[in-house]
Protein backbone atom coordinates (compact mmCIF):
# COMPACT_ATOMS: atom_id res chain seq x y z
CA UNK A 1 0.00 0.00 0.00
CA UNK A 2 3.18 2.49 0.85
CA UNK A 3 4.30 1.72 -2.39
CA UNK A 4 1.11 2.43 -4.07
CA UNK A 5 0.71 5.14 -2.03
CA UNK A 6 4.46 6.77 -3.31
CA UNK A 7 4.20 5.93 -6.56
CA UNK A 8 1.26 8.03 -7.05
CA UNK A 9 2.68 10.99 -5.07
CA UNK A 10 5.98 10.64 -7.52
CA UNK A 11 3.20 10.80 -10.18
CA UNK A 12 1.52 13.76 -9.53
CA UNK A 13 5.35 15.86 -8.62
CA UNK A 14 5.80 14.81 -12.30
CA UNK A 15 2.67 16.14 -13.73
CA UNK A 16 3.60 19.46 -11.82
CA UNK A 17 7.42 19.36 -13.49
CA UNK A 18 7.81 22.73 -15.48
CA UNK A 19 6.86 22.33 -19.19
CA UNK A 20 9.39 22.93 -21.51
CA UNK A 21 8.35 26.21 -23.62
CA UNK A 22 7.06 26.18 -26.88
CA UNK A 23 8.85 26.46 -30.06
CA UNK A 24 7.40 29.24 -32.88
CA UNK A 25 6.02 26.15 -34.95
CA UNK A 26 4.37 24.66 -31.91
CA UNK A 27 2.73 28.15 -30.94
CA UNK A 28 1.81 28.30 -34.66
CA UNK A 29 0.16 25.48 -34.78
CA UNK A 30 -1.70 25.96 -31.70
CA UNK A 31 -2.53 29.57 -32.86
CA UNK A 32 -3.87 27.45 -35.91
CA UNK A 33 -5.99 24.69 -34.63
CA UNK A 34 -7.67 27.65 -32.26
CA UNK A 35 -8.41 29.91 -36.30
CA UNK A 36 -10.16 25.87 -37.42
CA UNK A 37 -12.18 25.76 -33.88
CA UNK A 38 -13.22 29.96 -34.60
CA UNK A 39 -14.53 28.65 -38.16
CA UNK A 40 -16.22 25.74 -36.53
CA UNK A 41 -18.36 28.32 -34.56
CA UNK A 42 -18.77 30.50 -37.15
CA UNK A 43 -20.53 27.76 -39.37
CA UNK A 44 -22.30 26.98 -35.58
CA UNK A 45 -23.72 30.62 -35.36
CA UNK A 46 -24.67 30.86 -39.29
CA UNK A 47 -26.36 27.66 -38.86
CA UNK A 48 -28.23 29.52 -35.68
CA UNK A 49 -29.27 32.33 -38.27
CA UNK A 50 -26.68 34.92 -36.52
CA UNK A 51 -26.40 37.60 -39.04
CA UNK A 52 -23.46 38.31 -41.09
CA UNK A 53 -23.36 41.72 -39.67
CA UNK A 54 -23.66 40.84 -36.07
CA UNK A 55 -20.74 38.06 -36.88
CA UNK A 56 -18.98 41.00 -38.54
CA UNK A 57 -19.71 43.26 -35.43
CA UNK A 58 -18.27 40.98 -33.05
CA UNK A 59 -15.02 40.44 -35.24
CA UNK A 60 -14.44 43.94 -35.57
CA UNK A 61 -14.10 44.27 -31.85
CA UNK A 62 -10.64 41.78 -32.01
CA UNK A 63 -7.60 43.29 -31.47
CA UNK A 64 -4.69 41.81 -33.12
CA UNK A 65 -5.09 42.14 -36.89
CA UNK A 66 -3.99 38.81 -37.99
CA UNK A 67 -6.49 37.27 -35.83
CA UNK A 68 -8.84 39.64 -37.21
CA UNK A 69 -8.00 39.29 -40.90
CA UNK A 70 -8.55 35.57 -40.13
CA UNK A 71 -11.34 35.49 -38.65
CA UNK A 72 -13.02 38.24 -41.12
CA UNK A 73 -12.09 35.60 -44.17
CA UNK A 74 -13.89 32.77 -42.37
CA UNK A 75 -16.92 34.78 -41.99
CA UNK A 76 -16.88 36.11 -45.75
CA UNK A 77 -16.61 32.39 -46.83
CA UNK A 78 -19.19 30.77 -44.70
CA UNK A 79 -21.70 33.46 -45.32
CA UNK A 80 -21.22 32.89 -49.24
CA UNK A 81 -22.42 29.80 -48.87
CA UNK A 82 -26.61 29.56 -49.00
CA UNK A 83 -27.90 28.85 -45.78
CA UNK A 84 -29.75 25.48 -47.10
CA UNK A 85 -26.65 24.07 -47.89
CA UNK A 86 -25.06 24.96 -44.40
CA UNK A 87 -27.94 23.57 -42.70
CA UNK A 88 -27.79 20.06 -44.78
CA UNK A 89 -24.89 17.83 -42.95
CA UNK A 90 -24.47 20.34 -40.17
CA UNK A 91 -21.71 18.71 -38.45
CA UNK A 92 -19.86 17.95 -41.63
CA UNK A 93 -20.10 21.12 -42.99
CA UNK A 94 -18.61 22.14 -39.58
CA UNK A 95 -15.78 19.83 -40.03
CA UNK A 96 -14.61 20.76 -43.07
CA UNK A 97 -14.68 24.50 -42.51
CA UNK A 98 -12.51 24.13 -38.98
CA UNK A 99 -10.33 21.44 -41.47
CA UNK A 100 -10.19 24.28 -44.17
CA UNK A 101 -9.44 27.26 -42.26
CA UNK A 102 -6.59 25.24 -39.85
CA UNK A 103 -4.53 24.25 -43.17
CA UNK A 104 -4.98 27.44 -44.22
CA UNK A 105 -3.52 29.19 -41.32
CA UNK A 106 -0.79 26.42 -41.44
CA UNK A 107 0.27 27.08 -44.35
CA UNK A 108 0.16 31.11 -44.28
CA UNK A 109 3.47 32.32 -43.55
CA UNK A 110 4.17 33.96 -40.16
CA UNK A 111 7.17 35.96 -38.81
CA UNK A 112 5.34 36.81 -35.79
CA UNK A 113 3.05 35.35 -33.14
CA UNK A 114 -0.42 37.08 -32.81
CA UNK A 115 -1.92 38.14 -29.41
CA UNK A 116 -4.68 36.11 -28.87
CA UNK A 117 -6.62 34.02 -26.73
CA UNK A 118 -7.55 30.11 -27.66
CA UNK A 119 -10.96 30.04 -28.54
Amino acid sequence: MKKLFALTVLIGLVGCAEKKPLTPEEQWKGYCTSVGNAANTIVYDRQNTIEKSAAIEHANKIEDEITKTFILDIIEQVYAVPLAEINKDPEAMRSQFKQKFTDKCLATPHDKMPNYKPF
